[in-house]
């Protein structure tokens, strides 16, 4: 293994990360089987929404004339439902008792509100001043017209976008498919989560938290490999069998300078050709990456912060640009530092933050002990960013904040 590898700048790993990656081709789905996947194409209105004049109330509607002219007692024309037709006219001096969703005659151009009005018979008296023309009436194409872009290509489709699909009858889409994912924790340390450990030994962590963030996203799914030690044959046979089946390989642990740090050299026999090791950040600083053919690798460091920090920052862009999302970058925060921070080094550095004073801030979380401090991930919500200049940033300072969950 090469020992004098040159650290790249932040930006530069990213964007060299970005450019490795290939959107997957998309696929042709029903509806109800793309919920949560991205899309591919724009969706657009097949007619006017709505389509009619809509009562957005239970009410009465009536002609604006006739109100203008001062007429409050009308005689009632019929009764209106939603999904029905009114066959009649209404004609002046009448009203229409009509439920909300039900299409508004042509004729009639004011609904006003059942509450507002009294029954005497086949007479409806209206209590109110003169109601304002199309009040309670949710106009024809007043949210969107026909033909107009309502969902981008690039988007997921979250719940609201799938209703608005079903509403324009895209009963088929197309999106990018699920990305497969393999997970594999690496670490002779390294026990399983009901294993009571050794002194010497500890939990697995990494993997538990990689395979909770994909529980958190539809559009990829991610498989456990298991916790394989620091053997190169059983590691050589795992990664082996991930790149076969998956779109994404992430391994944790065994890729820095140690002797037992095997993953970078069973990569490089496994056919992957490496793209970028060792950035310029702190922690996570011995990420790799590399890609065999349309899959992409990447190895992050062991300790549980660096894996939470190279995740967000490396793994999760790579990933949106796989989907094909139409920003592949999250969008960030920029909030005031609640209390100062400093650090010694020229490295972007990543450190677990809080909210505070309300969400109108964001301060370290105090004691925190480094990328092995899981502790204090856990009470955390995010990282916050110190540039690589910054050696001593005062409280007040607005940096950037990336949060775990928006």
């Amino acid at each position: 293994m090469e020992k004098n590898v040159a650290l790249t700048p932040f930006a530069a790993a990213q964007a060299a990360v970005l450019r490795a990656i290939k959107q997957l081709s998309p696929v042709r789905l029903p509806l109800e089987k793309a919920f949560g996947l991205v899309l591919r194409e724009h969706i657009r209105a097949d007619r006017p929404l709505p389509p009619f004049n809509r009562s957005a109330m239970d009410g009465y509607a009536v002609r604006h004339d006739d109100l203008a002219k001062g007429l409050r007692r009308f005689r009632c024309a019929g009764t209106l439902e939603a999904g029905a037709a009114w066959r009649g006219t209404v004609r002046h001096g009448e009203c229409l008792k009509i439920m909300t969703g039900a299409p508004v005659p042509p004729e009639l151009d004011a609904v006003e509100q059942v509450e507002k009005s009294r029954t005497e018979g086949a007479f409806v008296e209206l209590l109110t001043g003169e109601p304002e023309r199309w009040q309670h009436i949710h106009r024809r194409g007043a949210d969107c017209k026909k033909g107009e872009r309502l969902i981008t290509a690039g988007e997921p489709l979250s719940p609201a976008r799938v209703a608005v699909a079903a509403a324009v009858g895209a009963a088929a889409v197309r999106v990018t498919r699920v990305i497969r994912v393999a997970v594999i924790a690496s670490g002779s340390e390294l026990v399983g989560t009901a294993k009571k450990p050794a002194p010497y030994q500890i939990r697995d962590s990494n993997s538990r938290f990689l395979m909770a963030r994909f529980s958190e996203i539809p559009w990829a799914a991610a498989s456990f490999g298991g916790v394989i030690k620091d053997d190169p044959r059983a590691l050589r046979r795992a990664l082996a069998a991930a790149l076969k089946k998956n779109d994404v390989v992430i391994v944790t642990g065994g890729v820095s300078m140690g002797e037992r740090d095997h993953i970078p050299e069973i990569l490089k026999e496994c056919g992957v050709k490496n793209r970028l090791y060792k950035s310029a950040i702190r922690p996570g600083k011995p990420i790799w990456f590399g890609v065999k053919g349309a899959a992409a690798v990447f190895g992050l460091p062991g300790n549980p912060v660096s894996v939470a920090a190279t995740f967000s920052e490396f793994v999760l862009p790579a990933l949106r640009k796989m989907a094909g999302y139409a920003s592949v970058i999250l969008p960030v925060l920029r909030l005031p530092l609640a209390a100062p921070a400093k650090k010694k080094h020229a490295l972007r550095e990543f450190r677990v933050g809080c909210y505070a004073n309300g969400g109108a801030a964001v301060a370290p979380v105090p004691g925190y002990q480094g990328s092995g401090d899981f502790v204090s991930a856990g009470r955390s919500d995010g990282l916050i960013v110190i540039p690589e200049e910054a050696r001593e940033l005062p409280a007040g300072t607005v940096v950037e904040f990336h949060p775990w969950r928006f």
